[in-house]
């Protein structure tokens, strides 16, 4: 499928890409993506992982600090099949922008569903607002991205809301 994505708060504007649909498993598990940096066509270089007996959230996180794939996606129970194509891509555009941006070359963790309990163990999630623009529509989506507090360090730096001075909208 032919579509136009805009992640909120970057800087690269809108991508044009084609979604591919992957074949996915009934069961919890995690999206392993090796190629997110050279993707290239025909090869996903996508393999899936199950996650049982632990939760899917859990299970990306393990596999995030002990293997070399630099985008993984969670995949919980019943979440839709669109929704993970588009946390993939959108984990991808991150990891790309990310690679641009930083030296250290963190594992993106996303998933297309807010995921649960992770403060429980330690993790933070960020929701990534996303326009999906389609030649039918163009939608407002949510995919939730998995962190954890040393990788928001940086988020310190940025201005407080309350300081920077307010809009004036004319009528």
């Amino acid at each position: 499928m032919h579509v136009m994505l805009d992640l909120d708060g970057t800087t690269t504007g809108p991508v044009t890409l084609d979604l591919e649909p992957l074949d996915l498993p009934a069961r919890p598990g995690v999206l392993l993506d090796g190629h997110a940096r050279h993707h290239a066509g025909g090869d996903t270089g996508v393999v899936f992982v199950p996650a049982h007996p632990y939760p899917p959230e859990n299970k990306a996180r393990s596999l995030a600090t002990a293997g070399d794939a630099r985008v993984l996606v969670v995949c919980p129970r019943l979440v839709s099949p669109a929704r993970t194509f588009l946390a993939l891509a959108i984990a991808r555009l991150i990891a790309q922008q990310r690679t641009i941006d930083e030296a250290a070359h963190a594992p993106v963790i996303t998933c297309g569903a807010r995921p649960h309990c992770t403060w429980e163990a330690g993790a933070i999630t960020v929701p990534h607002l996303v326009s999906v623009v389609t030649p039918d529509a163009i939608q407002l989506r949510v995919v939730w991205e998995l962190t954890d507090h040393r990788r928001t360090a940086a988020w310190r730096d940025r201005p407080d809301p309350a300081d920077l001075e307010p809009l004036a909208v004319a009528a």
